[in-house]
């Protein structure tokens, strides 16, 4: 394996342990004394774990320094962290997000999910993206967007995802708690590739993950 692989590695196991304490990433930056983008940077893979910082990490969890190795033999006799598909999740509901990142936990495919949490930060990630200012995420492969978020709405960033040359073609499933019949038509007239309605059962909510997963990552052939 190699080092970008292990730092992509630990990095998921940080974000593992940050979702069984159900912390927003505020929470955990503030017990380390980071900023949300050094510890986004971290958690992603993008900057290296040093020893003396993943001792930290592990005494902030309060769990031993082997417990962040767990399972990396197996990545390394071929499920490569490294092909890790890129999804974008935008929404503010920390208890949605923990729900959704506990579910794709098991999804078989190797999956990084990056969070934005307003309308205010995805609109800025969007400008940003294919330019050569710095983006805190990388192009994603697919999309889950909420429709009700701080600063804006879910319909307006679809439409904006869908005039940008460099997003268009990227899927964008609506996850929602509306049942309003106008916010689907909406939706799909805006080219949504998809609209679940967030189910409060959660083998439900995680099988309708993962036929969706399966279906854009696994199925259909994008440009």
């Amino acid at each position: 394996m190699l080092i970008s692989d292990l730092d992509i590695f630990l990095g998921k196991k940080i974000r593992f342990y940050r979702g069984k304490y159900r912390w927003p990433l505020k929470t955990l930056a503030d017990e380390i004394g980071f900023s949300l983008q050094q510890l986004q940077r971290y958690e992603q893979g993008e900057n290296k774990i040093s020893a003396s910082l993943l001792y930290k990490f592990a005494s902030v969890f309060n769990v031993k320094i082997d417990a962040f190795f767990e399972g990396l033999q197996q990545c390394a006799n071929g499920n490569q962290v490294g092909d890790a598909k890129n999804i974008l999740l935008i929404e503010d509901d920390n208890r949605d997000e923990f729900l959704l990142r506990k579910a794709l936990e098991e999804f078989p495919e190797p999956l990084s999910i990056y969070s934005i949490h307003d309308c205010a930060h995805a609109l800025e990630f969007f400008r940003k993206l294919g330019t050569e200012e710095t983006t805190v995420f990388p192009k994603p492969q697919l999309i889950f967007l909420d429709l009700f978020m701080p600063h804006g709405n879910g319909l307006e960033l679809l439409s904006d995802i869908k005039r940008r040359p460099i997003l268009k073609d990227i899927p964008v499933i609506v996850l929602t708690n509306s049942v309003n019949v106008s916010d689907i038509k909406e939706s799909y007239k805006l080219q949504a590739s998809g609209f679940i309605r967030k189910s409060l059962d959660f083998n439900e909510f995680k099988s309708q993950l993962f036929k969706t997963l399966n279906y854009w990552i696994n199925t259909v052939m994008l440009p």
